[in-house]
């Protein structure tokens, strides 16, 4: 008995030492990398809200830029009038890059979306514009609405909701009358704040703007013109309608990015709704119960409550998500839409 027990402790004091020398032959398994970890889709990202999600205001400027649009150097063509339209959930590296604005599109029911530049203060800024079916065919202007995405998508947000499949039913069964939608591209310059030449708000003011007005077929006064935007971009909106109330018959915050801390006073939206008379502007704010920016929109509605300025406020079951927004798109373009006239003779000869 005691050699047997000996035996054993001799046994277990070798145990370890044997471990050891089997673990020196394995290879060591490696750590994760940051960049593995990049690499991981965010398959859940505008689904809804991962836990790892992080809120809009501490997310880090895009670093990676689409392919560039070709310059004025270029000698590229625009597209011919005839070119067929693409469906309207192509993707955005599909979409043809026009030099200049397509002088007409296809009556065949469906619109044309395409890729251009603007000039402005800051250099050259892309767009993706929707034109609808038979532009210029009547001879008359069209209405133009101005969509700006969130601080992490590109001017391919609206579309990639589905905006054009939208539009192109609603023109067809008599719901909306045909209007363009320009939808630029706002970049790092969309998450930064302050009104002046090179912010969202002078670009678009001052190149977006008269851009649109000397090259499209478009109704240049504020009746035929709205703005309207998701989260930073819905922020954008208000802060340049609020500010400029003069150049907009509506104005549209989707879970917009509203914080004291985002802007100063002299452009934040919760404090300039006071300085301008918006008697004539119309106002439409929605967000989701779930929604982590929901504090400043209630706090934005109240304050309009209480200075008795018009405006409609819309709660709905959600958070802050692509999944959302497209579940609201059609209210948001029957909104809009709904403050133009649907006879197009109602409308002034096209000027361009």
């Amino acid at each position: 008995m005691r050699t047997l027990q000996k035996t054993l402790s001799r046994l277990l004091l070798l145990l370890p030492l044997l471990t050891a020398a089997a673990c020196a032959h394995q290879p060591a398994m490696p750590l994760p990398t940051l960049a593995a970890a990049a690499a991981v889709p965010q398959s859940n990202f505008g689904i809804g809200l991962p836990a790892t999600y992080t809120p809009e205001a501490t997310l880090p400027a895009p670093t990676a830029s689409p392919a560039p649009l070709p310059t004025a150097a270029d000698t590229a063509t625009p597209p011919p009038s005839t070119a067929a339209p693409l469906p309207a959930a192509a993707p955005q590296s599909a979409l043809p890059i026009a030099q200049s604005v397509p002088d007409s599109t296809r009556c065949d029911g469906s619109g044309y979306l395409y890729r251009g530049q603007f000039p402005s203060a800051s250099g050259w800024r892309r767009y993706t514009a929707y034109l609808p079916p038979c532009y210029r065919d009547d001879g008359r202007s069209y209405p133009v609405l101005y969509l700006f995405h969130g601080s992490i998508q590109t001017e391919s947000h609206w579309t990639d909701l589905g905006l054009a499949r939208l539009i192109d039913a609603g023109i067809a069964d008599g719901r909306y009358p045909p209007f363009i939608v320009l939808m630029p591209y706002n970049g790092e310059i969309g998450n930064m704040t302050s009104g002046n030449d090179h912010s969202i708000e002078g670009i678009t003011v001052n190149g977006l703007i008269p851009y649109v007005d000397s090259s499209f077929c478009s109704w240049p006064q504020a009746a035929g013109r709205a703005i309207g935007g998701i989260s930073r971009g819905g922020y954008w909106a208000l802060e340049i309608a609020f500010r400029h109330p003069w150049l907009f018959s509506a104005v549209s915050g989707h879970s917009s990015h509203l914080r004291l801390e985002t802007d100063s006073p002299d452009y934040n939206p919760l404090v300039t709704y006071a300085q301008q008379d918006l008697s004539g502007l119309r106002i439409w704010m929605d967000w989701g119960e779930e929604d982590f920016l929901r504090p400043g929109q209630e706090q934005l509605h109240n304050s309009l409550t209480q200075a008795g300025i018009g405006h409609q406020a819309v709660v709905n079951p959600g958070g802050h998500s692509d999944s959302y927004w497209a579940a609201h798109l059609r209210e948001y373009l029957d909104w809009h839409t709904a403050g133009w006239p649907r006879d197009r003779l109602a409308y002034p000869p096209c000027q361009n």
